[in-house]
């Protein structure tokens, strides 16, 4: 129950934040190219100095075990999003099918899901967090690509690991199990650039906000259905697992939190970039975005309560 209140506290934090970025969205205070560059900071100096500090702790082989079976229980987890996609998401004339399965499985884990985790568990939220984080990465460069495009030609295992979101872990683990310490003034630097995160993410989500036709989101069949399996089927499946498996408590929570989160803001730029309906897959992240104020609270204490 005190961790469904402390996400729900955070919950609207993030909320005040957001709302701060849609308020500047709607004076045209960003640019496009304005929210990319935010953006690409985000992804390629700030989330990796998130991942860097989190393992800046001494090895413990607990420590090592439960990152492990957080990458494992991802791995079901995505597995089945995956499957549930193209169960649930059939072949139609407009591709929407596509971004409708890829909307559901991928979750902002990286924008979302780290500034909770770090605000609610701490570092050792952040820790298990990042095994979600790497696997997510992986899957949605390969499996997700051939999701959006139904072209084996686009898979790219090597896109995934050379992404800033692979290497800020990888990194990261290689000072974990060596012991390897930042130097004082680096490591200052590196928790300043660290701290960024939240403000910065929740800001850049908040000028997604503005995109949200509210008409056409609450008349929309498919928009509806990914809201469903995305913030509720998904997670209580996720805590369905943990539970079978008897997973720790502790991993859980930090895998169901990133679990639980709202559509991945990549949905949209894989959208652009495959030539499928970007405005159709800024609806899904915003509308998603904002019903998740509601839910992640309403996952994590249905998680409190079953999982103990």
């Amino acid at each position: 129950m005190e961790l469904a209140y402390n996400v729900g506290v955070q919950v609207i934090i993030i909320f005040i934040l957001m709302t701060v970025g849609f308020a500047l969205q709607k004076f045209d205070f960003f640019t496009p190219k304005g929210i990319k560059q935010m953006t690409n900071l985000l992804l390629n100096v700030v989330s990796p100095c998130v991942l860097i500090e989190a393992y800046q702790k001494e090895f413990q082989t607990r420590l090592a075990y439960q990152l492990l079976w957080a990458v494992i229980f991802t791995i079901i987890i995505l597995t089945i999003s995956v499957i549930l996609g193209k169960i649930i998401f059939r072949k139609e004339p407009t591709n929407h099918y596509r971004i409708d399965s890829f909307a559901s499985t991928y979750s902002n884990c990286g924008f979302m899901a780290i500034p909770l985790l770090s605000a609610v568990l701490g570092s050792d939220g952040v820790f298990f967090g990042s095994g979600y984080l790497a696997m997510f990465t992986l899957f949605y460069w390969t499996i997700g690509v051939y999701v959006m495009t139904e072209n084996k030609k686009d898979l790219s295992i090597k896109k995934a690991l050379l992404t800033p979101g692979i290497i800020g872990a990888l990194v990261a683990l290689l000072f974990f199990f060596t012991g390897i310490k930042l130097p004082e003034v680096l490591g200052q630097a590196v928790h300043h650039l660290a701290n960024l995160n939240t403000p910065l993410s929740m800001v850049i989500l908040g000028t997604y906000l503005v995109n949200i036709d509210f008409k056409k989101v609450f008349t929309s069949l498919s928009i509806l259905k990914v809201c469903f399996v995305r913030l509720i089927l998904i997670p209580i499946i996720s805590i369905g697992v943990a539970v079978v498996i008897k997973l720790d408590p502790e991993v859980a929570k930090a895998v169901l939190i990133s679990s639980a989160c709202p559509t991945a803001a990549v949905t949209t730029l894989f959208a652009t970039k495959f030539g499928l309906d970007a405005d159709y897959s800024s609806q899904l992240v915003s509308i998603t975005t904002l019903l998740s104020i509601v839910t992640i609270p309403a996952v994590v204490l249905l998680c409190s309560l079953v999982i103990q």
